[in-house]
């Protein structure tokens, strides 16, 4: 009967010489059906959720060294700890940054086949990379760490590296393409891309001291809208303990 009704409006749009885009649209909705139309609606109109979370500890974080697009690995503490946890959800999509500090962390955590996405590696830091803090305030400057992390996207690129602004834009290019998508999704990445998404979501200028609400070893929970426009859903999700399997 349904079936029957929503073909009928679409025999009548067509005797009434309705539009071409006016036909087109009466003749999806023929051939969907009001039951599936909902369900689409339904599915279209949730937010998409988003759970980012960093990778593990690597030498080079014990060492307060600048990783950026380094490919470090991760340490044997880190890899351990990470293969100690497991996520307290079940998202049907998982996206890794393809340095293999976050693919090694992704498999630790048992998330497999992870859709590698450049969008989400870390911070370019040019020149910066492979340096320490108390290193680069002196190669240029006591300021050097606000003129980086200046949230208002001046062109300021360490070493030749990316800008905020830069990086800003390409993790947001990242959230509108996964909020497209339309899956609920986990999202392992770097620091930079857990600051930057927070920032995204709040409005945090980087270049002032990192929000003490933010913990940034824990799980971030976004909410995309239909544009990919995050919101925080959840700051500091726990981990939880993987399971020990039979003995």
């Amino acid at each position: 009967m349904c079936q029957w009704w929503w073909s009928s409006i679409y025999e009548l749009a067509y005797k009434q010489s309705w539009s071409s885009r006016s036909l087109k649209l009466a003749a999806f909705v023929a051939r969907a059906g009001p039951l599936d139309l909902l369900a689409r609606f339904a599915r279209r109109s949730s937010p998409v959720r988003i759970a980012l979370l960093r990778h593990g500890r690597t030498e080079w974080n014990a060492a307060g060294r600048v990783q950026g697009h380094i490919d470090i690995p991760l340490s044997r503490e880190g890899h351990a700890e990470m293969a100690a946890l497991a996520l307290p959800f079940c998202f049907p999509c998982v996206y890794a940054s393809p340095l293999l500090r976050a693919r090694q962390t992704a498999e630790a955590l048992g998330l497999a086949d992870p859709i590698l996405d450049a969008r989400l590696m870390e911070q370019n830091w040019g020149a910066w990379q492979g340096l320490t803090r108390a290193e680069i305030l002196i190669r240029d400057g006591e300021d050097a760490f606000v003129r980086a992390g200046s949230g208002k996207g001046e062109a300021f690129r360490p070493g030749g590296g990316e800008s905020t602004g830069e990086f800003h834009s390409r993790v947001a290019d990242f959230l509108k393409a996964a909020a497209r998508r339309n899956a609920d999704a986990v999202v392992v990445a770097h620091l930079g891309v857990l600051r930057a998404a927070y920032t995204l979501a709040t409005g945090w200028d980087m270049a002032t001291p990192m929000p003490a609400d933010l913990d940034v070893s824990k799980i971030l929970l976004l909410s995309l809208d239909a544009k990919g426009r995050p919101a925080v859903e959840a700051l500091n999700l726990d981990f939880n303990a993987k399971m020990a399997g039979p003995a």
